[in-house]
Protein backbone atom coordinates (compact mmCIF):
# COMPACT_ATOMS: atom_id res chain seq x y z
CA UNK A 1 0.00 0.00 0.00
CA UNK A 2 2.81 2.38 0.84
CA UNK A 3 4.50 1.60 -2.48
CA UNK A 4 1.24 2.26 -4.32
CA UNK A 5 0.84 5.58 -2.52
CA UNK A 6 4.38 6.64 -3.42
CA UNK A 7 3.88 5.73 -7.08
CA UNK A 8 0.56 7.58 -7.20
CA UNK A 9 2.10 10.63 -5.57
CA UNK A 10 4.97 10.62 -8.06
CA UNK A 11 2.55 10.41 -11.00
CA UNK A 12 0.44 13.28 -9.67
CA UNK A 13 3.50 15.46 -9.13
CA UNK A 14 4.72 14.76 -12.67
CA UNK A 15 1.31 15.68 -14.07
CA UNK A 16 1.26 18.87 -12.05
CA UNK A 17 4.66 19.84 -13.43
CA UNK A 18 3.49 19.24 -16.98
CA UNK A 19 0.32 21.28 -16.61
CA UNK A 20 0.61 25.07 -16.95
CA UNK A 21 -0.25 26.94 -13.79
CA UNK A 22 -2.85 29.66 -14.39
CA UNK A 23 -4.02 30.36 -10.87
CA UNK A 24 -3.49 34.09 -11.31
CA UNK A 25 -5.38 34.29 -14.61
CA UNK A 26 -8.90 35.24 -13.58
CA UNK A 27 -11.82 34.71 -15.96
CA UNK A 28 -13.77 37.89 -16.68
CA UNK A 29 -17.30 37.45 -18.00
CA UNK A 30 -18.14 40.89 -19.33
CA UNK A 31 -21.77 41.79 -18.71
CA UNK A 32 -23.96 42.79 -21.67
CA UNK A 33 -21.60 40.88 -23.96
CA UNK A 34 -21.12 37.27 -25.05
CA UNK A 35 -17.37 37.25 -24.32
CA UNK A 36 -15.28 35.97 -21.44
CA UNK A 37 -11.49 35.98 -21.22
CA UNK A 38 -8.67 35.32 -18.77
CA UNK A 39 -6.25 38.06 -17.67
CA UNK A 40 -3.59 37.77 -14.96
CA UNK A 41 -4.49 40.30 -12.28
CA UNK A 42 -1.02 40.06 -10.70
CA UNK A 43 0.39 41.74 -13.81
CA UNK A 44 -2.52 43.82 -15.05
CA UNK A 45 -4.79 46.44 -13.57
CA UNK A 46 -8.16 45.28 -14.90
CA UNK A 47 -11.22 47.52 -14.98
CA UNK A 48 -14.57 46.48 -16.40
CA UNK A 49 -18.03 48.00 -16.37
CA UNK A 50 -18.83 45.51 -13.60
CA UNK A 51 -15.98 46.15 -11.15
CA UNK A 52 -15.29 49.88 -11.13
CA UNK A 53 -17.72 50.81 -8.36
CA UNK A 54 -15.71 51.22 -5.12
CA UNK A 55 -12.71 49.51 -6.71
CA UNK A 56 -9.68 50.01 -4.40
CA UNK A 57 -7.27 49.86 -7.35
CA UNK A 58 -8.89 52.93 -8.84
CA UNK A 59 -8.23 54.72 -5.58
CA UNK A 60 -4.66 53.42 -5.61
CA UNK A 61 -4.12 54.89 -9.07
CA UNK A 62 -5.97 58.10 -8.27
CA UNK A 63 -8.70 57.58 -10.87
CA UNK A 64 -12.26 58.71 -10.17
CA UNK A 65 -15.18 56.38 -10.80
CA UNK A 66 -16.86 58.85 -13.17
CA UNK A 67 -13.67 59.12 -15.22
CA UNK A 68 -13.19 55.40 -15.84
CA UNK A 69 -16.95 55.02 -16.37
CA UNK A 70 -16.81 57.61 -19.17
CA UNK A 71 -13.72 56.02 -20.73
CA UNK A 72 -15.46 52.67 -20.98
CA UNK A 73 -18.85 53.89 -22.14
CA UNK A 74 -17.62 56.59 -24.54
CA UNK A 75 -15.40 54.07 -26.33
CA UNK A 76 -17.82 51.11 -26.49
CA UNK A 77 -15.34 49.38 -24.17
CA UNK A 78 -16.18 46.72 -21.60
CA UNK A 79 -12.63 46.27 -20.29
CA UNK A 80 -9.67 48.60 -19.93
CA UNK A 81 -6.60 46.79 -18.59
CA UNK A 82 -3.02 47.97 -18.29
CA UNK A 83 0.34 46.42 -17.45
CA UNK A 84 3.25 48.65 -16.46
CA UNK A 85 6.97 48.03 -16.62
CA UNK A 86 9.61 49.32 -14.24
CA UNK A 87 11.25 51.20 -17.11
CA UNK A 88 8.07 53.21 -17.74
CA UNK A 89 6.73 51.27 -20.72
CA UNK A 90 3.27 49.73 -20.67
CA UNK A 91 0.71 47.75 -22.65
CA UNK A 92 -2.95 48.71 -22.49
CA UNK A 93 -5.81 46.47 -23.56
CA UNK A 94 -9.31 47.51 -24.56
CA UNK A 95 -12.12 45.03 -25.21
CA UNK A 96 -14.86 46.65 -27.25
CA UNK A 97 -18.24 45.55 -28.57
CA UNK A 98 -20.62 47.16 -31.03
CA UNK A 99 -23.72 45.85 -32.80
CA UNK A 100 -23.37 45.70 -36.59
CA UNK A 101 -26.26 45.20 -39.00
CA UNK A 102 -24.25 43.56 -41.77
CA UNK A 103 -25.92 40.20 -42.24
CA UNK A 104 -22.92 38.44 -40.73
CA UNK A 105 -23.87 36.40 -37.67
CA UNK A 106 -20.47 34.86 -36.87
CA UNK A 107 -17.22 35.46 -38.72
CA UNK A 108 -16.08 31.97 -37.78
CA UNK A 109 -18.68 30.52 -40.17
CA UNK A 110 -16.76 31.86 -43.15
CA UNK A 111 -13.89 30.46 -45.13
CA UNK A 112 -10.39 31.64 -44.35
CA UNK A 113 -10.13 33.47 -47.66
CA UNK A 114 -13.32 35.39 -46.88
CA UNK A 115 -12.08 36.31 -43.40
CA UNK A 116 -8.79 37.39 -44.96
CA UNK A 117 -10.71 39.61 -47.35
CA UNK A 118 -12.47 41.18 -44.37
CA UNK A 119 -9.10 41.60 -42.61
CA UNK A 120 -7.67 43.30 -45.67
CA UNK A 121 -10.50 45.81 -45.77
CA UNK A 122 -10.14 46.60 -42.06
CA UNK A 123 -6.39 46.94 -42.61
CA UNK A 124 -6.96 49.45 -45.42
CA UNK A 125 -9.10 51.49 -43.07
CA UNK A 126 -6.25 51.58 -40.54
CA UNK A 127 -3.40 51.88 -43.08
CA UNK A 128 -2.07 48.57 -41.78
CA UNK A 129 0.18 46.50 -44.01
CA UNK A 130 0.39 43.58 -41.58
CA UNK A 131 -2.88 41.64 -41.50
CA UNK A 132 -3.86 37.97 -41.36
CA UNK A 133 -6.44 35.47 -40.19
CA UNK A 134 -5.96 34.24 -36.64
CA UNK A 135 -7.85 31.10 -35.69
CA UNK A 136 -8.22 29.30 -32.38
CA UNK A 137 -11.76 28.23 -31.48
CA UNK A 138 -12.90 31.30 -33.45
CA UNK A 139 -11.68 33.33 -36.40
CA UNK A 140 -10.29 36.84 -36.08
CA UNK A 141 -8.88 39.44 -38.42
CA UNK A 142 -5.47 40.18 -36.88
CA UNK A 143 -3.84 43.55 -37.61
CA UNK A 144 -0.59 45.12 -36.52
CA UNK A 145 0.29 48.72 -37.30
CA UNK A 146 1.42 52.08 -36.00
CA UNK A 147 -1.44 54.46 -35.32
CA UNK A 148 0.18 57.60 -36.66
CA UNK A 149 -2.45 59.87 -35.13
CA UNK A 150 -1.88 58.65 -31.56
CA UNK A 151 1.66 57.35 -32.11
CA UNK A 152 0.62 53.98 -30.65
CA UNK A 153 1.85 50.59 -31.74
CA UNK A 154 -1.28 48.47 -32.18
CA UNK A 155 -1.87 44.73 -32.17
CA UNK A 156 -5.55 44.15 -32.82
CA UNK A 157 -7.98 41.23 -33.12
CA UNK A 158 -11.36 41.86 -34.76
CA UNK A 159 -14.23 39.41 -35.11
CA UNK A 160 -18.02 39.24 -35.48
CA UNK A 161 -20.06 37.11 -33.06
CA UNK A 162 -23.86 37.02 -32.70
CA UNK A 163 -24.06 40.00 -35.10
CA UNK A 164 -21.82 42.07 -32.84
CA UNK A 165 -18.32 43.33 -33.58
CA UNK A 166 -15.74 42.45 -30.92
CA UNK A 167 -12.32 44.07 -30.99
CA UNK A 168 -9.37 43.49 -28.70
CA UNK A 169 -6.90 46.36 -29.03
CA UNK A 170 -3.45 46.05 -27.44
CA UNK A 171 -1.62 49.37 -27.60
CA UNK A 172 1.76 50.67 -26.47
CA UNK A 173 4.12 53.55 -27.15
CA UNK A 174 6.90 51.00 -27.80
CA UNK A 175 7.11 48.17 -30.35
CA UNK A 176 5.89 44.83 -29.04
CA UNK A 177 8.48 42.20 -28.09
CA UNK A 178 8.31 38.40 -27.96
CA UNK A 179 7.19 38.17 -24.34
CA UNK A 180 4.35 40.58 -25.05
CA UNK A 181 3.24 38.62 -28.09
CA UNK A 182 3.16 35.54 -25.84
CA UNK A 183 1.00 37.37 -23.30
CA UNK A 184 -1.32 38.65 -26.04
CA UNK A 185 -1.69 35.16 -27.47
CA UNK A 186 -2.50 33.72 -24.04
CA UNK A 187 -5.27 36.26 -23.55
CA UNK A 188 -6.74 35.84 -27.04
CA UNK A 189 -6.62 32.04 -26.79
CA UNK A 190 -8.48 32.20 -23.47
CA UNK A 191 -11.49 33.88 -25.10
CA UNK A 192 -14.81 32.10 -25.03
CA UNK A 193 -17.97 33.33 -26.76
CA UNK A 194 -21.51 32.30 -25.92
CA UNK A 195 -22.48 31.70 -29.53
CA UNK A 196 -26.17 31.70 -30.43
CA UNK A 197 -26.58 28.72 -32.82
CA UNK A 198 -30.01 29.92 -33.92
CA UNK A 199 -28.59 32.93 -35.78
CA UNK A 200 -28.33 32.37 -39.52
CA UNK A 201 -26.02 33.97 -42.02
CA UNK A 202 -27.86 36.33 -44.38
CA UNK A 203 -25.45 35.96 -47.26
CA UNK A 204 -24.26 33.62 -49.97
CA UNK A 205 -20.58 33.49 -50.95
CA UNK A 206 -21.35 35.40 -54.15
CA UNK A 207 -22.50 38.46 -52.21
CA UNK A 208 -19.67 38.55 -49.63
CA UNK A 209 -18.23 41.65 -51.31
CA UNK A 210 -21.46 43.52 -50.60
CA UNK A 211 -21.47 42.40 -46.96
CA UNK A 212 -17.96 43.64 -46.20
CA UNK A 213 -18.74 47.38 -46.50
CA UNK A 214 -21.63 47.06 -44.03
CA UNK A 215 -19.55 45.02 -41.60
CA UNK A 216 -16.57 47.30 -42.02
CA UNK A 217 -18.61 50.47 -41.58
CA UNK A 218 -19.37 49.67 -37.97
CA UNK A 219 -16.23 47.75 -37.06
CA UNK A 220 -14.27 49.10 -34.14
CA UNK A 221 -10.56 49.46 -34.81
CA UNK A 222 -7.70 51.73 -33.82
CA UNK A 223 -6.09 52.97 -30.64
CA UNK A 224 -7.88 54.84 -27.87
CA UNK A 225 -6.48 58.05 -26.45
CA UNK A 226 -7.16 59.10 -22.89
CA UNK A 227 -7.11 55.64 -21.32
CA UNK A 228 -5.70 54.76 -17.92
CA UNK A 229 -2.14 55.67 -18.84
CA UNK A 230 -3.15 59.25 -19.51
CA UNK A 231 -4.65 59.60 -16.05
CA UNK A 232 -2.01 58.39 -13.64
CA UNK A 233 1.61 58.66 -12.62
CA UNK A 234 3.02 55.27 -13.63
CA UNK A 235 5.66 55.43 -10.89
CA UNK A 236 2.88 55.02 -8.33
CA UNK A 237 1.89 51.66 -9.77
CA UNK A 238 2.29 48.66 -7.47
CA UNK A 239 1.98 46.13 -10.29
CA UNK A 240 5.20 46.80 -12.15
CA UNK A 241 6.70 44.20 -14.42
CA UNK A 242 10.48 44.11 -14.62
CA UNK A 243 12.24 45.59 -17.63
CA UNK A 244 12.59 42.92 -20.28
CA UNK A 245 14.54 41.78 -23.30
CA UNK A 246 13.02 40.17 -26.37
CA UNK A 247 13.83 36.74 -24.94
CA UNK A 248 12.67 37.32 -21.37
CA UNK A 249 9.45 36.13 -19.77
CA UNK A 250 7.24 38.36 -17.67
CA UNK A 251 8.11 38.78 -14.00
CA UNK A 252 5.68 40.74 -11.85
CA UNK A 253 7.03 42.37 -8.71
CA UNK A 254 5.01 44.33 -6.21
CA UNK A 255 6.59 47.64 -5.33
CA UNK A 256 5.71 48.85 -1.89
Amino acid sequence: MKRYFKVLTTVLLCLAMLCPVAADALTYQLSDTDISLQVDDTKWYIFTRDNIRDNPELEELGIAYDTIHDILHNNSAYMDAIMFYEDGDYVELFVRKKAIDSGVANLSNYKDEEVLEFAEEVAKKQNAEDFSVYENDYKFARLEYLDSTLNYYICEYVTLVNKDNYTLTFQSTSPFVDSEYDEIKRIVDSIRFDVDPSLKEAKKPSVWSSVIPRALGGALAGGIAGGIVALINKKKSKKNTEAYSTDSAYSANDIE
